[in-house]
């Protein structure tokens, strides 16, 4: 393919002179039949046109594979050597048989075309002039796309019939004169009969049945690049067709909006009893024609000739309208009755309201109203179509609010991003949500919006860093008559918190025989959760570990019962608050515990038995200590600090662990609760993974 390619590029540009990238071209068009390779062509300026006119066109073929091999040479013939259009005294017998042969016979011959003018000399004569040669060319190329035979009699067409399948071939159209040939690109089509394709049917046939006439439309963007007309074929037996009289549809505005892809023909209609049935065919630019589309039939519809006029609509003291129409009494025998209409929109979809209107009744009363509507009377016909009122609008007073809003919720992210969303109201006449804000639970919340808010949701901005921890929004539900709803439930909404609490504060110890006794001030910030107090041993060095001895409790002092005689401890204490911040540790407390204190004995073992199929941890304990009232264990995963897991009775030696996970560590710690109060050691141990 690569070669074809390269190939088609060197012939394409072979013995060409240097040509301007403005300068005309020549465009070439092909269609594939079953034994033939038709081509047509044409100048695409009016310059060009008249030029290649008078010179001609040199038409060339190469070979350039053969049973889908590539030729190291393409085979070149020449199939004409000068192609112009017939002289004018043999256009004579076409011209009476075809209008297409008349019209380029004039364009290419005549010495007027049909173009008048008061000045015949100076600028506006040379405007004139070049009038007439656009309008030659126009008129000419399109004529010649409706008849291939007489494209071919002007020198624009050619139908190669020495070819074979198998092969493929690159045809040039170029100007016969070495001079045109400097000035004017040369066209090119590449194709073979293999390419033959029957031509499609056209599609979307649809119809508009009126009063004795149809309006037939068709797609033909589709199909735009095989078909340039079409011919309407009719029938009133749904087998016998023929023809509509006239030239066949096309649409010749290279100006057509986007989106413009129907083309349309109306039809008139002998009577409104009858079937008539109707079909289209296409016709190629090379005059082929197509298979027939889809059939479809129908009938005329008769029309009412009596339309109803409301001469009275207004809403009394109660709330109803009254209203009454005028309708020609001779109209009521073509009538069923009349119908009550209603819409939002003057030319929107109209329901009914009111039906089995009698055709003799003029008025009528009507309560259910809405804030705004408007209305019509439809005269519904026994046949035909029927016939309604130009609309008119009720507006009755309301007072009325709309419910309060219901579902208001939210959530502010890290860049003080406030979405809010609430569940919509079912007013028909709801204009739409005010938005209000509020940065203190006492103060007088003020709209945060100019107009009502037509949506279900609000995005709102706020200033995470100030100091209101809370943002409080309400909504208020207006209508069309500015009726406001009453304020809905406070939607209470927490900034993200950046602040960290401020530290606690040791403010007394005391080493006892049952331990060492710690108290300390809490953090005075509003939004504490938790403190964390912490030890390690100082005999270790820079390498101790602080262990968490009382994580997550809010008390402000605690009793370490688990020292030993004669060794250095410190000990800190962190504050977290709500939103999980963590503050700086208070000054490590330094202390030594007096060799001669007595020390409660511990748990003297614990073991952790790993079950990896089922996927659980099993810890087994073994203690002597007496009046043991609770055990507490703590459990970390991973890095994590520890936090109280389980509390058990004093007499439990075990514990399953079954929220456990693959490829994680665990630490556990265990301590004895005693009945006075006071605790035992802590003893750890450390599951590196399952």
């Amino acid at each position: 393919m690569k070669n074809i390619i390269i190939g088609l590029l060197l012939l394409i540009g072979a013995d060409m002179c240097a040509v301007a990238q403005d300068s005309a071209s020549i465009r070439v068009r092909y269609s594939v039949q079953q034994d033939a390779v038709l081509l047509r062509w044409g100048a695409d300026t009016p310059y060009a046109w008249k030029k290649t006119n008078r010179s001609g066109f040199r038409i060339e073929r190469y070979t350039v594979s053969r049973r889908k091999e590539v030729l190291v040479v393409p085979e070149k013939k020449v199939l004409v050597e000068v192609l112009k259009a017939l002289p004018l005294q043999e256009w004579i017998p076409y011209v009476e048989r075809d209008d297409n042969a008349g019209i380029i016979a004039q364009a290419l011959y005549g010495e007027d075309f049909q173009l008048t003018g008061e000045d015949s000399q100076g600028f506006a004569r040379m405007i004139n002039m070049a009038q007439e040669l656009d309008q030659r060319f126009t008129f000419s190329l399109y004529a010649a796309d409706q008849n291939f035979d007489i494209a071919c009699l002007a020198g624009w067409g050619y139908k190669d019939t020495d070819v074979k399948k198998g092969e493929r071939y690159l045809y040039r159209i170029v100007p016969a004169t070495y001079e045109d040939s400097c000035q004017i690109r040369l066209g090119s089509a590449f194709t073979g009969l293999d390419e033959y394709r029957p031509l499609p049917r056209p599609q979307e046939l649809a119809a508009v049945w009126n009063n004795k006439c149809v309006m037939l439309a068709w797609n033909y963007s589709n199909l735009a690049d095989v078909y340039n007309s079409y011919y309407i074929e009719k029938s009133v037996d749904g087998k016998k067709f023929t023809r509509i009289e006239g030239r066949p549809v096309s649409s010749i505005d290279e100006r057509q909006k986007e989106g413009d892809q129907r083309l349309f023909y109306v039809d008139s209609l002998s009577d409104n009893h009858t079937t008539f049935y109707y079909r289209i065919r296409g016709i190629s630019t090379f005059g082929e024609l197509g298979p027939v589309s889809d059939t479809l039939s129908g009938k005329g519809v008769n029309m009412l000739p009596y339309v109803p006029v409301i001469r009275k609509s207004i809403v009394n003291d109660k709330g109803e309208l009254e209203m009454e129409w005028q309708f020609e009494n001779e109209g009521e025998s073509f009538i069923e009755g009349f119908q009550l209409r209603m819409s939002d929109k003057a030319n929107g979809i109209y329901r009914t309201v009111a039906d089995d209107i009698s055709p003799s009744q003029r008025s009528l009363k009507y309560d259910k109203l809405n804030s705004g509507s408007y209305f019509v009377i439809k005269a519904v016909a026994l046949e035909g179509e029927s016939r309604s009122s130009y609309p008119v609008l009720i507006q009755p007073l309301d007072t009325v609010p709309p419910a309060v809003p219901l579902g208001l919720q939210g959530k502010i992210d890290s860049l003080g991003i406030v979405k809010l969303s609430w569940n919509p109201n079912t007013e028909s006449d709801l204009l739409g949500y005010l938005v209000y804000r509020a940065f203190t639970g006492t103060e007088e919340a003020v709209p945060v919006v100019k107009y009502p808010v037509t949506d279900t949701c609000y995005i709102d901005t706020v200033d995470n860093w100030n100091l209101n921890p809370v943002v409080y929004y309400y909504l208020v539900a207006v209508d069309q008559r500015y009726n406001q709803s009453d304020f809905s439930e406070r939607l209470d909404l927490v900034k993200p918190d950046f602040i960290p609490p401020v530290s606690p504060v040791f403010s007394d110890y005391h080493i006892g025989t049952e331990g060492v006794e710690l108290k300390w001030i809490c953090s005075p910030s509003e939004d504490v959760r938790e403190h964390r107090l912490y030890r390690k041993e100082k005999e270790t060095g820079d390498t101790a570990r602080w262990v968490i001895i009382l994580p997550g409790n809010q008390t402000d002092r605690y009793r370490d019962t688990s020292v030993q005689p004669g060794k250095k401890y410190a000990y800190t204490i962190f504050a977290v608050d709500k939103s999980g911040l963590v503050s700086l540790p208070t000054p490590a407390l330094n202390l030594v515990v007096p060799g001669a204190l007595k020390k409660k004995e511990g748990i003297t073992r614990l073991d952790a038995v790993v079950d990896k199929k089922n996927l659980l941890i099993k810890l087994v304990w073994k203690s002597d200590l007496k009046e043991v009232k609770n055990y507490e264990i703590y459990k970390s995963e991973g890095d994590a600090p520890y936090t109280l897991w389980k509390v058990v009775a004093g007499w439990q030696r075990e514990l399953l662990d079954e929220d456990v996970a693959v490829s994680m560590q665990y630490r556990y710690m265990i301590r004895a609760l005693f009945e006075n109060g006071g605790n035992s050691r802590i003893r750890e141990i450390i599951i590196k993974g399952l």
